[in-house]
Formats: C-alpha cells, structure tokens, sequence
C-alpha cells in the first residue's frame, strides 16, 4: 500500500468550509481520483507543485498547453470510456466465463484490441471483488455505468490544468459543476460515485496489485462517504 492511499490529505483552510453545496458535491466526485493521486480532497488546490502538475498532465495525458487540456476535458465529458463500456457491459452479465466473453467480443469487434483488453481487465475485476467480498459490485453498480470514473478523472484533471496556469480558477469551477450535473443523473449516493470511479478504473489495467490499490482507497474513504 502506497503512502497516498495509507493517508489522506485534507486542505485545512477555512475558506474551503464556505464553498457553495454545488462545487463541494463536484469536489466530492474527485475523490478517489485525488486520493490516488495525493491531492487534497476537499479544495480546488491540489496541494501538489505546479512543475509535478504539469508532469502528470503531459506524461500521462499528453497535455502541455491549454489547448490539449481542454480538448481532453471535452472528451471526457461528451464520451470517455462510457460509450466502449456500455457496449460491452451486456456481454459481460451474460456471459459464463473469460473465454466464452473473449470470444463473444472477438466476433462482434473484430480487430478492436484496446476494446477487447478492457473488456478482459473488467471482466477478471469483477471476478476478483467477488472472491474478496468487500466491496461488493452489485448488478445494479455495473449497470449505473462508468459516469462517476470519466468524472472523476475530469475533476482530477481539471485541478491539475488550474494549479499548471492553463485555465484560470473561474473555468476550473465550471468543468467541476459540469462532473457535478452530469454524474448526478445516474450516481445518488457517494458510495455510488466512488464505485462507479473503482469499476472504471480498474477496467485501464490487468494487474492485481494495482486493482489491490485500488480497493485500499476505495476503502480509506468509507467514513466520508456516511
């Protein structure tokens, strides 16, 4: 377990008690990813130096400027990673093992390799929580979608663009509403979002021990989900 997901980090400034209930709901969706990531949870700054903000948004995203962060914002909000996993998430329920979704997704995708890949890790994640037991992903978790995992990466992202000097403190807060209206359609409860965010997540890799991480943020935020 890694330092950030054995500590969370909370900004103590009492500015941040006065934030109106729609930027602390959009501030909420970030969780995990922030978790993940180091920040603070409950403030617009990350607590992060600019230079280790701008390192994370060019060697993970490819983002150097304004122009390639807010294109990337864009992305995550008109379509992320819900559309390829609302396609393969039938396929998923139904099917009775690895091989047989392997094969269901080659004949229907042929050739989509990132597609299928992904299909695999969230097939085998689902498998895993499910000998674990904690948490447990319920149909109804998987049926609500990813909304939460795309949304929270844009809250992450977009408190990294803000602390890098590419968009100013005004633009940040308008993406953040915008996480906040769009997981609010779908994600009710913040054990719903942090799920949603857990479940997208982990679909991006195929190694337990990441997947373990994972969980132990996922966990270390339970009591500020009551």
């Amino acid at each position: 377990m890694d330092v950030y997901t054995r500590t969370l980090r909370f900004n103590h400034n009492p500015l941040n008690l006065f934030l109106k209930t729609e930027r602390k709901k959009g501030l909420r969706i970030g969780y995990m990813e922030a978790a993940l990531e180091g920040f603070y949870l409950n403030s617009i700054e990350t607590g992060m130096h600019p230079q280790k903000l701008s390192d994370l948004l060019l060697e993970k995203f490819y983002c150097n400027d304004t122009e390639a962060v807010t294109g990337l914002f864009q992305f995550l909000i008109n379509e992320g990673d819900r559309v390829s996993y609302q396609i393969m998430l039938p396929y998923l329920l139904s099917a009775s093992n690895i091989h047989e979704f392997e094969e269901i997704i080659r004949k229907r995708f042929f050739g989509i390799e990132r597609f299928i890949r992904q299909g695999k890790n969230l097939y085998n994640f689902v498998k895993y929580t499910e000998e674990r037991r904690d948490p447990i992903i319920w149909i109804n978790d998987l049926e609500r979608g990813i909304v939460g995992w795309d949304m929270g990466l844009l809250v992450g992202l977009v408190r990294s663009a803000l602390g890098s000097g590419y968009i100013t403190k005004e633009e940040a807060w308008r993406y953040i509403e915008q996480a906040n209206t769009l997981c609010a359609d779908v994600l009710h409860t913040p054990e719903e979002i942090d799920k949603s965010f857990l479940i997208g997540k982990a679909m991006k890799s195929e190694k337990i021990e990441d997947w373990d991480r994972f969980l132990s943020c996922y966990s270390r935020l339970d009591k500020y989900r009551k």
